[in-house]
């Protein structure tokens, strides 16, 4: 990123981390987990997410950790998940 302005460079950076959410979100969508799809979504710098929101189970908790590490972009998860 060479001679890139930094104004541009910043909204690269806000666009792929609304790229990666947005890709999370659709994985949670695509699953047969209903209830994936109440799951909040946060998305920092460097691949970092945090989910937050209520599970039922501890099954589906997992399953939202599992859906959102396994996106392609994603390096580390934060669960914050609660269950019920």
């Amino acid at each position: 990123m060479l001679g890139m302005p930094v104004e541009t460079q910043v909204a690269n950076d806000n666009t792929e981390v609304e790229q990666l959410r947005y890709q999370i979100l659709c994985n949670f969508k695509a699953s047969s987990y209903r209830q994936l799809r109440q799951v909040d979504v946060t998305v920092g710098d460097v691949g970092a997410v945090v989910l937050r929101g209520e599970m039922e189970s501890y099954y589906l908790r997992q399953m939202a950790y599992q859906t959102a590490i396994e996106t392609p972009g994603v390096f580390t998860v934060k669960d914050r998940l609660t269950v019920r």
